[in-house]
C-alpha cells in the first residue's frame, strides 16, 4: 500500500516524461507497481548496498530512481526518516548506501591484500577506514646494496693484484696446452731456445766465476786457520749446486731475457698486434706464451750445469794460485760430499725458476696499457717481481728438498 501511495504521489508530468522516455528508447517494458515494490523491499533488506535487483534497461533505472525519491518524500511526510535513509548532497540514499558499501568492500580488499603480501595485521574499521600497519618494511638492505654498488663501480683493484692473477691463469693455460692438449709450436719454441741460451750463457758464466772465487777466498782463509782445507771443495760444491748456481742463473735470466720478453709482448699489446693474431685465428697463448715458457724452463737447467762447472773451475784455479791448495784435494773433497741428488735439485730449481720468470714476464707484458710509458713500467715491474719470486720459490723448494 505504501508503494502504491508513493506511486500515486508522483507528479503526473514526471510520470508522463518517464513513460515517454521509456517508450522512445524502446529498450524494455516499464515494470509494474508490484515489481517496483518488490525491488524496494529487497533493497531495504540488503541495507541499501549490493542490491540483488539487476537493472536491465534504461527505463528500469529511471523508474527505480523516481520510486526511491517518492519513498523518501512519503517517509518524510509521515515523520519517519531513518538515519540511513537520509540523502547526502540531495541524492537518493540508495546511491549513498551503494557508495558506502563499495568503499567498505574496497577497504576490505586492501586490508586482505596488505595482510597477504606483508604478513601484517591490517584491520578495517567502520565506514571504510583502514588502520595503518604496525610495522612498515625497512628498505635499509636496498640502500646498502645501492651504496656498495656505487662503491665497487668506482673501485679498481691494484695492478699488482690483477696482474698476478692473470699470470697464474696464464700458467694454467700453458700447462693445459702443453701437457693435456699436446699443442706446442715447435718452430717458435726452438727459436726462443736459441735466443735464451746464447743471450744468457756468457753473463751467467762470468757471474758464476766471480761468485765462486769470492767464496773460495772466504773459505780458504777461514778453514786454513783450523786446518780444514780438505773440506773446502765439498763446501764449494754443495753451495754451488744447492743455492748459488740456480739462483745466479735465474737472476741473470730475469734481467737479460725476462725484461726482453716483457718489453716485446708489451709493445705488441699496445700496438694491437695481439688482437690481430686473434683476428687471424691464432691463439696468443700457443704462439707467444707457451714457446717462451718452455724455452726458459729447458734452458735454465742447462745453463745452471754449465755455470756450475765454470764456477768450480775458477775456484780451483784461485785456490791453487793464491793459497797453494792442490786442485786434486778440492776435486776429491767435492766428489766425496756431493751426490747425484744435489745435481738433480739444481736442475729442478732451474726448471722452476725458468717457468716462473717466463710466466711473470709474459703476464706483465700482455697486461701492458698506456703506450710507451706503460711498456717501460711493465718491463721494470716484471724484473722486480721476478727477482722477488725467485727467492720466494727458492725458499719453498729448499724446505721441500732439505727438510729432513
Amino acid at each position: 500500500e505504501e508503494g502504491e501511495g508513493a506511486n500515486d504521489a508522483m507528479p503526473k508530468d514526471e510520470a508522463k516524461s518517464s513513460a515517454d522516455n521509456s517508450s522512445d528508447s524502446g529498450v524494455g517494458k516499464t515494470p509494474t507497481t508490484a515489481e517496483k515494490v518488490a525491488a524496494m523491499l529487497q533493497m531495504n533488506d540488503n541495507g541499501g548496498g549490493g542490491a540483488s535487483y539487476a537493472y536491465t534497461t534504461a527505463a528500469d533505472k529511471a523508474v527505480e530512481k523516481k520510486t526511491a525519491v517518492s519513498n523518501y518524500t512519503t517517509s518524510a511526510a509521515a515523520g519517519d526518516t531513518p538515519a540511513n535513509n537520509k540523502p547526502a548532497n540531495n541524492k537518493p540514499n540508495d546511491a549513498s548506501n551503494i557508495t558506502t558499501s563499495s568503499a567498505t568492500a574496497g577497504a576490505g580488499a586492501v586490508a586482505m591484500s596488505a595482510t597477504a603480501s606483508n604478513g601484517v595485521d591490517v584491520g578495517v574499521g567502520g565506514g571504510g577506514d583502514i588502520r595503518a600497519p604496525d610495522y612498515i618494511p625497512d628498505n635499509s638492505l636496498d640502500s646498502l646494496a645501492k651504496s656498495l654498488n656505487e662503491t665497487f663501480k668506482e673501485w679498481e683493484p691494484p695492478k699488482f693484484l690483477w696482474r698476478t692473477l692473470y699470470s697464474v691463469l696464464l700458467l694454467g693455460l700453458v700447462f693445459r696446452r702443453v701437457f693435456w692438449q699436446r699443442k706446442l709450436n715447435m718452430q717458435q719454441t726452438l727459436q726462443q731456445i736459441a735466443r735464451v741460451g746464447p743471450d744468457t750463457l756468457g753473463v751467467a758464466m762470468l757471474t758464476s766465476s766471480f761468485v765462486g772465487m769470492v767464496f773460495t777466498i772466504q773459505f780458504c782463509k777461514e778453514f786454513s786457520k783450523v786446518g780444514l782445507t780438505r773440506v773446502i771443495g765439498g763446501l764449494l760444491g754443495l753451495a754451488f749446486t744447492r743455492e748459488l748456481t740456480p739462483v745466479i742463473c735465474a737472476i741473470v735470466l730475469a734481467g737479460r731475457v725476462g725484461s726482453a720478453i716483457a718489453a716485446e709482448l708489451g709493445t705488441m699489446q699496445v700496438s694491437e698486434q695481439v688482437d690481430q693474431l686473434r683476428t687471424l685465428g691464432s691463439d696468443p697463448v700457443d704462439y707467444l706464451v707457451a714457446p717462451r715458457v718452455v724455452a726458459c724452463a729447458l734452458s735454465l737447467p742447462i745453463l745452471s750445469v754449465i755455470s756450475f762447472t765454470v764456477g768450480m773451475a775458477a775456484s780451483i784455479l784461485l785456490a791453487d794460485l793464491r793459497y797453494g791448495i792442490s786442485p786434486n784435494a778440492i776435486i776429491d773433497s767435492a766428489a766425496k760430499y756431493l751426490e747425484a741428488s744435489d745435481i738433480g735439485v739444481m736442475c729442478c730449481k732451474g726448471l722452476c725458476f725458468g717457468v716462473v720468470i717466463a710466466t711473470i714476464s709474459c703476464g706483465w707484458g700482455q697486461t701492458t696499457t698506456g703506450g710507451a710509458k706503460g711498456v717501460g713500467e711493465s718491463t721494470t715491474a716484471s724484473v722486480v717481481i721476478s727477482l722477488v719470486a725467485i727467492f720466494v720459490v727458492d725458499f719453498f723448494l729448499s724446505m721441500i728438498f732439505f727438510n729432513k
